[in-house]
């Protein structure tokens, strides 16, 4: 099943909701890069404005990503007889690969707002400019995948097995 086929299945405001969270996404990813590459050791007043974006651009992403599931209803769990004769014939309980690959890009993405975190604690001056903002990056881009792959979860619905 492929994201065009899932996304007609999503409730409108579900979709409005997904579709302002990663915007918001990209808006918070891109001023935490401009923050990362373009600001010194201190931050100046527009590095300090663009960070303040980031973290706006975070809390609305978060919110209109937890907002678009939560108003996306669960499919009904379908027993093994229930389920229609499927080509992909996949394993109950198992989500197709591309909804798979966002929980993947997620962890992935998590790892990395981690090492960030980690470098920026092991520095002796503590966490720089730098760290920070590429923590709410990688932390960005972990949360768009998590919850996308929460939402299509929803559509794509799995067959319960006993």
């Amino acid at each position: 099943m492929t994201l065009s086929e899932m996304w007609p299945q999503l409730r409108p405001l579900s979709r409005r909701l997904a579709l302002l969270g990663w915007a918001s996404s990209a808006a918070g990813m891109g001023a935490g890069l401009a923050v990362a590459i373009a600001s010194g050791t201190r931050l100046s007043p527009m590095m300090s404005t663009l960070q303040l974006v980031a973290v706006a651009s975070m809390a609305v992403a978060m919110t209109s990503f937890v907002a678009a599931t939560s108003v996306q209803p669960r499919p009904p769990v379908r027993g093994a007889a229930d389920a229609p004769e499927a080509p992909d014939r996949r394993d109950p309980g198992e989500f197709p690969d591309t909804v798979q690959s966002f929980l993947l890009g997620s962890v992935a993405l998590l790892a990395g707002a981690v090492v960030f975190a980690l470098a920026g604690l092991v520095l002796r001056s503590g966490p720089s400019a730098q760290s920070v903002a590429f923590c709410q990056v990688f932390f960005l881009g972990a949360a768009a995948s998590g919850f996308t792959f929460m939402l299509f979860s929803r559509v794509v619905g799995h067959r319960g097995g006993n």
